[in-house]
């Protein structure tokens, strides 16, 4: 579980990190591990990639805390370098993916086609697979949708400490958040009048 902190303990504790106090970083990484990982994992959509992500995260904050200004509220910056990294992750993750593409080629330039084992005939239920699906589509929306959809539906930010995160009005992100809503909506009813018939 993560720790809460009122904003006194927290401005105490950032003024001990920088004044190079490790045990002031431990203790923040303990009150945000799991607030982090939650916002990583719904970006890169993997365990170990979250926790690579989050590691990474930690590094930015303890070697920019120097420069953190503290009139805005630490887990503004904080949650703004986890989805800066997961953006960044993700863009490395679809490069890699290119360049393995280009190697499943074939002589003649043609997709060599691999045996997919991870799922048994019969082992998707049809909510797992809706469950793939919106997670795909979710990671098709523009980037400023996908960070804003994401945040808001699944690590329960609201509207305000998103457009803190962000830097931009609050009226912005509700047009990111309706714009996301409807995409996924024409993306997810498309597959679910396939899946009807």
């Amino acid at each position: 579980m993560s720790i809460e902190i009122d904003i006194d303990k927290e401005k105490a504790l950032i003024m001990r990190m920088k004044q190079n106090e490790r045990s002031a970083f431990d203790e923040l990484v303990c009150i945000y591990r799991n607030k982090g990982f939650a916002v990583a994992y719904n970006f890169v959509d993997n365990p170990e990639d979250a926790k690579d992500v989050l590691q990474e995260t930690f590094i930015k904050v303890y070697l920019n805390i120097k420069k953190f200004k503290e009139q805005a509220k630490f887990s503004t910056w904080f949650y703004r370098i986890v989805v800066n990294c997961s953006l960044d992750f993700l863009r490395r993750r679809k490069t890699m993916r290119k360049v393995f593409t280009q190697n499943l080629l074939d002589e003649e330039g043609k997709v060599q086609q691999f045996e997919d084992k991870r799922y048994e005939p019969g082992r998707i239920l049809m909510n797992e697979e809706l469950s793939s699906v919106l997670d795909n589509c979710i990671s098709e929306l523009p980037e400023k949708q996908k960070v804003c959809f994401i945040l808001k539906h699944q690590n329960g930010l609201s509207n305000q400490e998103i457009a803190r995160v962000l830097k931009c009005t609050i009226s912005t992100v509700k047009v990111h958040l309706f714009r996301a809503v409807r995409n996924l909506q024409e993306k997810l009813s498309g597959y679910l009048k396939t899946e009807g018939g």
